[in-house]
């Protein structure tokens, strides 16, 4: 759970009625983010959209790297039990042509 400064922390009556004061305060960094409290509970977050943009963005990456970590350990395991079948250069172009060649005709 992320935790707000008590400064971060705004009841929707308050953003309501000074939402432009509010919302200068992300715009200026005085604030990375606000939480809007309804009925003294936390039920929005306020943020700038390249700020929200930046959280997706590292999101995303946390997820590929995930992706990538697995198929990385998955060869691994294919070399280590000898499931991996190795080809030279020449035997590489040679497969490749044969595809070219079926791709063809």
């Amino acid at each position: 759970m992320v935790a707000y400064n008590t400064n971060e922390l705004f009841s929707a009556t308050e953003v309501a009625k000074n939402f432009a004061t509010i919302t200068s305060k992300l715009y200026k960094k005085e604030l990375e983010k606000i939480g809007i409290l309804k009925n003294n509970k936390l039920d929005f977050i306020l943020l700038k959209s390249e700020d929200f943009e930046k959280i997706i963005e590292k999101e995303v990456q946390k997820v590929l790297f995930e992706e990538d970590r697995k198929f990385v350990a998955t060869q691994v395991e294919k070399v280590k039990s000898g499931a991996a079948k190795f080809y030279s250069i020449e035997e590489t172009e040679a497969k490749l042509d044969a595809v070219i060649k079926e791709y063809e005709h």
